[in-house]
């Protein structure tokens, strides 16, 4: 094990009262709280079992335990035994446990995710909101709901995109309706179970004090990505003695959406320090980088102590080449709510390419042939990282017909039961065979576009005749709507896997798909997906919900999935799964105004987060870094890139 840097032996050595480490990307943070850990049982003899290390996901508590267990028996000449003692654990694991054995939590089981998206998908069809029911809304439900319990009701407004598919009403409602059967159920979500800790720590002088005996010294991994709920309890546990060692970047706070407030970050100096601004003077050391910028000593206010405190840069990037250190350096710069900051590359080069072209078709060929270059056994060491899922599957996609290696599980088939494409053929599919519904009729009637009014519709049953009615002056709509509701008769008549050949190409679906899709790849591949839905319906069993027939379908091709990733090839990445990796080369496609920013950032928090985001994909780059945009339908390159895109 290397000896920590001058900056890093200052975060090891801190003692006692609180710290606050803020580490750049590349900076070695899980180096520096592995050696401090080692520091405190050896140096100081802290009993390791007073030692609580909190990480962000169960992934990373598992891997700081095996660097800390590894380190540990490389220093103590392959001895075990004390280190075994040392608390790692997720927010929500430690609120579980704190929660289990004090006997709040022992009749209430935790709600898996399919089990909460079942339940939000029944509470949309019970409003009459089955047409919403698509994976992305659920997904922003979920999110949104887990926001509004860490924020509070404060966020309701503010932070509901302009391009929500829902009102604030029907918010409420599906929120008070989803915690109501939660409770009826006695279930809790990850949400709940930090909010009852909490509740329990405050409201429990007893029970908190017994848990501020037993963790003597918290160390806390990716402070940046917590919130409000999570800070009021490490505030709780860290008390009286306050030996409390956060570790974060605020230029990598990339989980707003959730809940996460990056500005915590400056809180915590204020409410654990006795000064809480840093000048640029005030950080230096002599060798010119930011380092500790000193102790501010102990004071009590209203007879409360308020502890000496360290604030400490780690700003040398032993990742990154000096070129692509220095872009994402000035790039993050322009963020206005963050600490002001100077990196410093230790690594020499680092190449940077920008490259723009006029369609995406030569963007994808492109980044084609700089793949088709790379050695295979060295793919697994190159990314492309894309703003959304969509992307992923997309490119994906591409890679896959090029016959380059994919990591992981390349298109799982899982997938097809997601995208909007299922949406629109379960629409037209429950239509014809399950009661003529409104809700199902409104999710194909305009695919391709009809110009067929919602106001036409005016009861729960659509039928030819009343939107006749509606239509009654128009002779050219009295046709279309013959035509359409003659043919949709037919397809009535028919099994699903031909009802959904006749939506397709009579009813003219995919003709919509080639209007929708950017390019020939792009509509290429939905094709083969459709394929693939419409392949599925093979199966079906007259009298079985096709809904229900689908679940089913999904439910089994996951239990014939391979259980293990793909180990070679190249890895395929949205900007927030990148977090926490590094690669020797990282292609960045699609850095174009409204992907990056998306076109719903509009406020100067979401803006700042959207280029924290791109900051992230930036510095996952060791040696070589791609960035990719076009000028296809007059897009323009990301806001984010002005200023460094060379003349």
């Amino acid at each position: 094990m290397r000896e920590p840097s001058e900056s890093q032996r200052q975060a090891v050595d801190h003692l006692s009262g609180p710290a606050q480490v803020i580490a750049g990307p590349g900076s070695g943070k899980t180096f520096v709280i592995t050696c401090r850990i080692l520091h405190l049982i050896r140096h100081h003899h802290i009993p390791p079992e007073q030692i609580l290390v909190i990480t962000y996901t169960k992934a990373a508590a598992q891997e700081m335990k095996e660097r800390f267990e590894k380190a540990w028996a490389a220093r103590d000449g392959g001895a075990g035994g004390i280190h075994s003692n040392v608390n790692f654990g997720t927010f929500h694991s430690i609120c579980y446990n704190i929660l289990r054995r004090s006997g709040i939590s022992q009749s209430n089981s935790l709600i898996k995710e399919s089990d909460k998206r079942k339940l939000l998908q029944i509470l949309l069809g019970n409003h009459g909101l089955s047409s919403k029911c698509t994976y992305d809304n659920i997904s922003f439900l979920i999110n949104t709901i887990s926001r509004i319990k860490n924020l509070g009701n404060s966020c309701w407004q503010d932070e509901l995109p302009e391009n929500a598919d829902f009102s604030f009403q029907e918010l409420h409602i599906l929120m008070a309706e989803y915690d109501s059967y939660l409770l009826e159920q006695k279930m809790l979500d990850f949400d709940d179970m930090i909010i009852r800790c909490l509740g329990l720590l405050s409201e429990n002088p007893a029970v908190c004090r017994k848990y501020q005996k037993m963790f003597s010294y918290i160390l806390v991994d990716e402070f940046q990505d917590i919130n409000n709920p999570q800070y009021e309890i490490l505030k709780l546990l860290a008390l009286p003695e306050n030996n409390l060692f956060v570790v974060g970047d605020d230029d990598q706070g990339i989980y707003g959406f959730r809940g996460a407030e990056p500005e915590i970050m400056k809180r915590f100096a204020g409410d654990f320090f006795i000064k809480s601004a840093f000048t640029e003077s005030s950080v230096k050391n002599t060798a010119g980088h930011r380092a500790v910028p000193g102790k501010y000593p102990a004071k009590s206010i209203a007879g409360e102590k308020i502890s000496a405190g360290n604030q400490i840069f780690l700003t040398e990037n032993y990742r990154s080449g000096a070129d692509i250190v220095e872009l994402a350096g000035k790039m993050i710069g322009h963020n206005k709510e963050r600490f002001p900051k100077k990196f410093h590359p230790k690594n020499p080069g680092g190449k940077v390419t920008f490259s723009c072209f006029d369609t995406r078709k030569e963007e994808e060929m492109c980044l084609l042939k700089e793949l088709s270059c790379i050695r295979t056994e060295l793919l697994p060491d190159a990314a492309i990282i894309l703003r959304t899922n969509m992307e992923v599957m997309q490119y994906a996609g591409l890679l896959k017909e090029a016959g380059i290696g994919v990591k992981g599980i390349c298109l799982s088939e899982e997938n097809m039961f997601h995208g909007f494409m299922m949406e629109d053929m379960l629409s037209f599919l429950c239509y014809l065979y399950e009661g003529r519904q409104r809700k199902d009729f409104i999710g194909f009637m305009n695919k391709p576009n009809r110009f067929f009014a919602r106001a036409s519709l005016p009861f729960e049953t659509v039928t030819s005749e009343h939107m006749k009615q509606y239509y009654q002056k128009n002779p050219a709509m009295l046709t279309e709507i013959g035509y359409f509701f003659g043919q949709i008769q037919i397809a009535a008549s028919l099994q699903p896997y031909l009802a959904l050949s006749l939506f397709r190409k009579t009813l003219g679906y995919d003709g919509y798909l080639r209007q929708k899709a950017r390019d020939c790849a792009e509509y290429q591949r939905w094709m083969a997906k459709a394929d693939n839905i419409q392949s599925c319906f093979k199966k079906y069993a007259c009298g079985t919900p096709i809904r229900r027939f689908i679940e089913e379908q999904a439910e089994l091709e996951g239990e014939g999935r391979p259980k293990t990733d793909r180990k070679e090839g190249v890895s395929i990445l949205t900007m927030h799964g990148a977090k926490g990796l590094e690669f020797s080369k990282v292609f960045l496609p699609d850095v174009n105004e409204g992907v990056i920013p998306g076109r719903e950032s509009i406020r100067a928090n979401t803006l700042e987060e959207e280029r924290r985001l791109l900051y992230v994909a930036i510095t996952r780059a060791k040696k070589e870094l791609f960035i990719y945009y076009t000028k296809e339908r007059n897009r323009k390159p990301s806001r984010f890139l002005e200023g460094l895109i060379p003349v």
